[in-house]
């Protein structure tokens, strides 16, 4: 036999025979692999992705190769942007990455390394499934429902994690245990430990459904080494954990504004540990229904839809639900992010293995070939299952298309990501930097990149610090990744900096570019430099003494000096402005209704003004204003003028006056 020949023969033991379903569930993974790998790539692009979970990794690996720090994150939290990742969580398999990022030191390998992991989970699931149940097609059918599965599919979507480890070590790890294999359960449970601190809480509850399961089966006494052993592991990961994360910071426990409201009244302290909240509750017991209470039908609501793909019976399950209460406690009654009970991020990826194991295990149970009667109609219980579960495939397809659309997940590079990547090349790449959540995943390899994913982390830093003062500082204020504004925490911070000690350099379409002590004027981004208009509506003003009413900011006239409305704050560089308000006034009498103003400063001071009376129904009232250098904190707003009558708003649109003037020598000469 030639080499070829063998090679062959030997890689052949390991192939499913022609016609084995296996191949259509590899083949499944294999298209969940690309077809998620080129979809996060090209979120990637579209600045979709976050630097609090993503950017953050590139970063921590790259310090890491270069020998800059260990684990740094470039994140502001109470510990600063030079903090190792292993000051707030543990986790040693996070290690096994980094050889292959060096290999290819890019972000789009951590993007397809994620894939891969998580698609490598579903024929893990197959095997374990097609072993402990006696029809290969609700095997298939349960794995399809985990392959299409919602929640799987939002975790894949969010960022990158060291979880993505969990489902295919914990499908191995109960595979090798039902098979009793035991040493290497135990080693995969060790690695699925040192995946993440916290999966010692739910690996505490697996463990004990199993031992009650072993118990019930009469196999306790055999296998009572495996769970001492599994046991002493389990108190070993925690306290190493605890070891590590002591080397790297000085506080430790959940920061108390993430915890749920009823408990904090009984904190002390920026932090506080579990162990200390579980004193508090048990002291207290009463705060276990009021914090339940919180949101008790979102959290039902969201416990509903994880156990539908599996058709509910993983709730019937001891091992599942070993795993689930210790979720649950935290996330019903410590918790007070809604992000934990609706499994949002990458939660459901401590949850969904344990929740397909019951799955698998509570079906082993059923007799397949029983039969159901009902009014006259006769149905095996496997074709009863396999139509339940078509239709669970179908609900999963609808549903995880739909959670894209509702996170706007949808890829899209255009000129603004153009002109955007044309400001992050304007920045020097070994000048200190500080930007937004969503542009620190493209500037993350850096070694002095940072950013703020939110203003109360960046709080925290600087009451244990001074504030930073990076060289340069990159925003983009048109940018809204996943429906939110990125750019507004470090504005918020620096509002009485920018324009100041902070210059303009370079600016595009709402991408900022400023520089410490730069005084010259700015320069255009993608071309020229130019403002381009913008229009604010109703949602972008503050109604002081004003209603929304079918779809305008309204007002009655009175004791004048009192706003109708204020706001958006927004930023303006410098330049001749119109801006023009849309609005409908009906005076009583002489006197004006009211005064429309621009306003600029951290303290807006008034820089143009128009008042108005009357208008003929709905007209655009101008005001001209000037800025003779970058504005953090400009307001369009309306102030009583003493006059009786009404005002509606419909929107303010902001423009250069050179456009302005063009638009209407255009009008009146088509006119």
């Amino acid at each position: 036999m030639s080499t070829v020949d063998r090679l062959g023969e030997t890689v052949g033991e390991f192939l499913p025979e022609r016609g084995d379903p296996t191949w259509y569930v590899l083949g499944l993974a294999f298209v969940l692999f690309v077809g998620f790998s080129i979809y996060l790539s090209l979120l990637y692009q579209s600045f979709w992705l976050t630097g609090a979970d993503f950017g953050s990794y590139i970063h921590m690996f790259e310090t890491t190769l270069d020998g800059s720090g260990f684990l740094e994150q470039g994140k502001y939290t109470v510990r600063g942007p030079d903090s190792s990742y292993w000051g707030g969580h543990f986790t040693a398999t996070l290690l096994a990455f980094l050889p292959i990022y060096a290999l290819v030191p890019s972000p789009y390998t951590l993007l397809v390394v994620k894939s891969a992991l998580l698609a490598a989970s579903v024929p893990m699931l197959w095997v374990l499934a097609r072993d402990h149940l006696d029809s290969d097609r609700i095997a298939g059918l349960l794995t399809a429902s985990y392959a299409l599965n919602p929640f799987l599919w939002s975790a894949w979507l969010f960022d990158f994690q060291e979880q993505i480890l969990l489902p295919l070590l914990l499908f191995a790890a109960y595979y090798t245990y039902s098979r009793e294999r035991y040493v290497a359960f135990l080693g995969f449970l060790t690695l699925a430990l040192f995946t993440n601190e916290f999966v010692t809480l739910l690996a505490a509850g697996f463990l004990a459904g199993l031992a009650v399961a072993a118990y019930r089966g009469g196999r306790l006494r055999a296998e009572a080494w495996v769970f001492g052993a599994a046991g002493a592991i389990l108190v070993l990961a925690r306290a190493v954990a605890g070891w590590a994360i002591g080397q790297y910071s000085k506080t430790s426990g959940l920061p108390t504004d993430v915890i749920a409201a009823p408990l904090q009244a009984y904190v002390e302290g920026s932090r506080v540990g579990l162990g200390r909240l579980v004193g508090i509750v048990l002291a207290n017991p009463t705060l276990i229904v009021d914090s339940i209470a919180v949101d008790v039908l979102e959290k039902a609501t969201f416990l509903v839809l994880l156990l539908i793909p599996v058709l509910f019976v993983a709730a019937v399950d001891e091992v599942s639900l070993g795993a689930l209460v210790p979720f649950l406690g935290f996330a019903w009654v410590f918790a007070g992010r809604d992000v934990y009970y609706t499994f949002g991020a990458h939660y459901p990826l401590y949850l969904l293995p344990f929740v397909y194991i019951g799955a698998v295990r509570a079906l082993a149970w059923l007799d397949l070939d029983a039969t159901i009667d009902r009014e006259g109609a006769r149905a095996s219980a496997r074709v009863v299952l396999s139509g339940l579960f078509a239709l669970v495939l179908v609900a999963n397809l609808v549903v995880g298309v739909g959670m894209a659309a509702h996170k706007n997940a949808v890829p899209a590079t255009t000129d603004h990501t153009e002109t955007l990547h044309e400001g992050i090349e304007a920045v020097p790449a070994n000048a200190s930097l500080l930007t937004q959540n969503d542009v620190f995943p493209h500037v993350a390899a850096r070694e002095n990149a940072t950013f703020s994913a939110n203003r109360t982390l960046f709080y925290r830093y600087q009451r244990a610090n001074e504030q930073p003062q990076p060289e340069y500082i990159l925003l983009d204020t048109k940018l809204e990744t996943q429906g939110i504004e990125w750019a507004q925490p470090v504005r918020q911070i620096y509002l009485g900096q920018f324009g100041s000690t902070y210059g303009l350099q370079h600016y595009g379409d709402e991408v900022w570019v400023f520089e410490r002590g730069y005084n010259g004027s700015p320069s255009g981004l993608g071309g020229s430099y130019a403002v381009e208009p913008r229009t604010y509506t109703l949602g972008d003003f503050i109604p002081n003494d004003a209603l929304t009413i079918d779809g305008k900011l309204v007002g009655t006239g009175g004791a004048a000096g009192i706003y109708y409305w204020y706001g958006p704050g927004t930023m303006l560089p410098p330049g001749e402005y119109t801006a023009t308000f849309r609005v409908n006034a009906t005076s009583e009498g002489p006197r004006p209704i009211a005064n429309l103003e621009v306003a600029a400063g951290v303290t807006p001071r008034r820089i143009g003004n128009e008042t108005v009376t009357n208008t003929d129904g709905v007209e655009n009232v101008t005001v001209d204003f000037s800025l003779d250098r970058m504005q953090s904190n400009v307001e369009f707003r309306a102030v009583r003028a003493g006059g009786e009558g009404r005002l509606a708003l419909e929107n303010v649109t902001v423009a250069s006056r050179g456009a302005v003037s063009d638009a209407g020598t255009d009008a009146n000469e088509s006119g």
